[in-house]
């Protein structure tokens, strides 16, 4: 599998693309949306976003929002620069969104949607 941050004429029949090194806050997830869509548009299907943002440190809450956003990317990975706080999903297993769910549970609803609409991304 190709995973390139630039693109020429015909990259998408050939290689994926993720765009590029992105920072751990919500206006950066809404530009991966758009992202996303400008790059489907131009051919390019498989792209995506790093998942809670590479560069800074995340928060249970932005990580939690970011992996459902992802779901519906065709390309997603978490991806996280040196130096930064760790932003695995089983890391937000102890906070609490609201009552007795975890941040870590709405993260695995994120990936069981995933994981149950992949056949048509790769269609």
């Amino acid at each position: 599998m190709i995973i390139e941050r630039s693109a020429f004429a015909g990259a998408g029949k050939f290689a994926s693309r993720w765009l590029g090194d992105n920072f751990s806050n919500q206006q950066y997830m809404g530009f991966s949306v758009t992202g996303v869509m400008a790059h489907n548009i131009a051919g390019i299907s498989l792209v995506g976003s790093d998942i809670c943002g590479f560069i800074g440190d995340t928060t249970p809450e932005l990580c939690a929002r970011w992996y459902i956003v992802g779901a519906f990317y065709p390309f997603s990975r978490n991806h996280n620069a040196w130096n930064n706080i760790p932003q695995e999903p089983w890391v937000f297993a102890e906070d609490v969104y609201t009552g007795t769910i975890t941040y870590f549970d709405i993260i695995k609803m994120a990936m069981k949607t995933k994981m149950c609409m992949i056949r048509y991304y790769y269609t």
